[in-house]
Formats: C-alpha cells, structure tokens, sequence
C-alpha cells in the first residue's frame, strides 16, 4: 500500500491555460478516492499527472515519503486502467493480462497460471484465448482491469472505466471493482462524472470544478452537508432547489428569508440565523432537496410556500412534482465560478533550462493572480430563471394523483435547508 499527498499541484498547457489550480490533498493508504466533477475540470489530467503520463507544472505528487513528481511511469508503482481499455488487439486476453509480468521477467509458465487466476476472478476465464475485438465492452474492461492488477500495483487509477458501458453492465463491473480494490487493499483513485459511481464506490469523494476542489469528504458528508452550492447542486437526483434569497432581519433580530412574494422564518436558536443577523439585506441561496418538502392542505403561512402544479411525472417508485411558486431558481453550474485563466502572452522561456520549476511555480502565481483576484467581485445578479429551472421540484409518493395546475402548499423544514453566500459557500463554513 501506498499513501499519496498532492502538494500544491498545478498544471499548464501551452503556456496559457491554468488546467489544474494549486490542489493540494491527501489519499490515505488503501483508500478508494472518487475525483468526481463535469467534462473539462481537471480529473483526468490530475490522475494523468499522478500516473507520470502528464508532466508536473508546480507543485510536487510524494508516493509515502518518496517525491515521485520527477519519476518516469514504470517507477511510480502505479496501474491505470483507461476509459477504452487501450488492449492489445494483436494479443489474447491472457497474454493481454500477463505481458506485465513478461515484461517484468517472469516466466511465460508463471505467468500464464496468474493471469488465469485473475481472468476466473473477473468472470472471464472463459474467453482467455480470444481476440480483443471478439468481446463485449464490459469483458475488454475487465481485461483491462485484470492487465492493471496482475502485477500488484502500489496505486491503481481508472479514467472512467465503465462511461462506455449500458446502465446493466456498469452496475454490476461497478460492484465488482470496489470488491476487488477493497480485497486487495490498494490505494484507488477513480475519476468520474457519474454521482452513482462516486457515491456507491468511494470511501472519500473529491468534488472539482475548473482545476481546484470545491469539497472533499465521505459520500454522506458531501451529499448531506455540502460546502458549496456547486457540490449541492452535482450531487443528487433529483438536482437540489437552489433559490435566490434576501436576508431580513426585524428589531427583535429575527431572521427571515424572503424569495420575493414569499419568505421563510428562520429558527432564533439555529446557528445560521445567528451568522445572517449581523448581515441584513445579504443575497444568499437556499438549498432545499425535494425530501424536505410536504404537501399540506391548511393555508397556515408559516414557513409554506405556495405554488402551482406545472408539471407531474411518473417514475416507477415515485413521482415527481415540478410547481411554479414564482422564485428566482440559481444555477448551480454558474454560481462562484471563475473563468479559467489564459494568459494573453506566452512564456515559453519559463519551462525549461536551469530553475525551470521555480521560474514555472512563480508563473502560475502570476497566471492565477491575474485571472483569479484575492479580493472577492461584487455581488452581481443571480441567473434568472428559465424553464423549469423556476420550478421547485419535489418527490411525492406513486400513487399521489395530483392534477396540472392545481394551487399546493409546500412546508419547508428549515433543518433540511443549506444556506450560501452569494459566492455560493456556506454561511455556516464546513470543517472537515
């Protein structure tokens, strides 16, 4: 087994493009960790960068105590697994699965008979002779799996694995990689975009957005208590309520949040009313997931919304309720975020020759303090509405039969609610 730490790790592409944003973590031994995030973050190039595939603008990537930022691939102790398997279409799946020991000086003999007992562990001892353009998807995955844990790596990494696979298939490979890596104890990291992949699998999930890390905890942590109104808003289906709000207080410091034509009391005692108090006039979102809405049938005002049925759909075990209550809904995807810095001249002097990674640590600097300010922009507008982004969506049982637009009164339970600033962190700051 083996510990990773990322220290400070940036990467830049071409001289302008800051893909990965001074991310510091650490990945404990026989840890499974999720890097979970939309297309283009930084997941891949990060898990390229700790697989020695991607070179290392600033920052360092230490294996236990030994700084591997400098060692070539083959050195690291690492297997990684690709998003299309990358096999060897000249090779069968066993030779597919132990040319690593070839390679490594091990008999044929030998390494015959253990790539055939990983094959039966994968459920593809029966298609050890054949070519890889004669399998399945999910069977050229589990030979590339195979392939990767046949010489008992250190690290293993997967670059979405099973992204190319039906829903069937990638739930059951799903079930058997988190087996395999907890048997045998190796420290995981697994890059995707899929929620039920990274909640099902991960011991940690890291949540990332435009190269830094928005939120790092355990499953339960980052779904139930989430740092920012981004990772609220990734994790979940259906997606989080995130409404526009203005703090108001009253001469007696009571804290209420008003969405316009309707409002919501605060709790005097809740930790939260506490911080808003000291800010009245503040624009702040409100995170509400569709389980801490209730149907009621009294028109009592306190702490209800009211709205109307725009949309209702059957799901099987449940059913889903889209009601129009006239709030402003916030994007998730557009709250806090920071354009990504390119730099409008090249420095191509900066990355090579004598003190080439301090010259490149110093320019990231710069790259990100001319694209990322230290002092927070404005409070600008929140995203309007659109569609049914203006809806308040909520769960109701199967069976409810309700009518399009038929007026509903919703009880909020203000416990289940997570409030952020308008830079889309939580007012009441998460320590993990």
């Amino acid at each position: 087994m083996t510990a990773i730490r990322l220290d400070g790790v940036s990467k830049v592409f071409e001289g302008e493009h800051l893909a990965v944003d001074d991310l510091s973590l650490d990945i404990a031994d026989g840890e499974f960790l999720v890097l979970l995030g939309p297309s283009g973050c930084g997941k891949t190039t990060l898990l390229r960068m700790i697989a020695g595939l991607e070179r290392v603008t600033a920052g360092d990537v230490w294996f236990g105590r030994t700084n591997g930022t400098q060692l070539a691939p083959r050195d690291r102790g690492v297997a990684m697994v690709f998003q299309t398997g990358a096999l060897y279409p000249n090779r069968t799946v066993q030779e597919n699965i132990m040319f690593p020991l070839q390679i490594a000086g091990q008999d044929d003999a030998a390494a015959g008979e253990t790539a055939a007992g990983l094959a039966d562990i994968l459920s593809i001892g029966s298609v050890l002779d054949r070519m890889p353009r004669t399998l399945s998807g999910g069977q050229r995955q589990r030979v590339a799996i195979g392939r990767a844990l046949v010489r008992r790596p250190d690290v293993f990494l997967l670059d979405e694995p099973l992204s190319n696979l039906d829903a069937t298939m990638r739930t059951e490979l799903r079930q058997e990689i988190g087996a395999m890596t907890r048997d045998l104890n190796v420290t995981t990291i697994y890059v995707t975009h899929d929620q039920v992949e990274a909640l099902t699998l991960a011991d940690r999930i890291a949540v990332m957005r435009d190269g830094r890390i928005e939120d790092v905890g355990t499953p339960t942590q980052v779904y139930n208590d989430p740092a920012t109104a981004f990772v609220a808003g990734f994790l979940g289906t259906p997606r989080i309520n995130l409404m526009a709000a203005t703090v108001q207080v009253t001469a007696h410091h009571r804290v209420a949040l008003d969405f316009g034509t309707q409002s919501i009391a605060l709790p005097p005692t809740d930790r939260r009313s506490l911080i808003l108090r000291h800010h009245d006039g503040a624009r702040v979102i409100v995170g509400a997931r569709s389980s801490a809405f209730s149907l009621v049938k009294d028109d009592d005002p306190a702490n209800q919304l009211t709205g109307t049925l725009r949309a209702f759909e059957f799901h099987g075990q449940q059913s889903i309720a889209f009601v129009q209550c006239g709030i402003e809904i916030v994007d998730p995807d557009k709250v806090g975020r920071v354009v990504p810095a390119h730099a409008q001249q090249a420095a191509d002097s900066v990355w090579s020759g004598p003190g080439a990674r301090d010259r490149t640590a110093s320019f990231v600097a710069k790259l990100r303090a001319r694209f990322r300010p230290p002092t927070p922009p404005p409070a600008e507008p929140l995203s309007p509405p659109s569609h049914r982004r203006a809806d308040l969506v909520l769960e109701l049982p199967a069976d409810a039969d309700l009518p399009r637009g038929t007026r509903v009164h919703l009880a909020l339970d203000t416990t289940q609610i997570h409030i952020f600033d308008h830079t889309g962190h939580r007012v009441d700051r998460i320590n993990r």
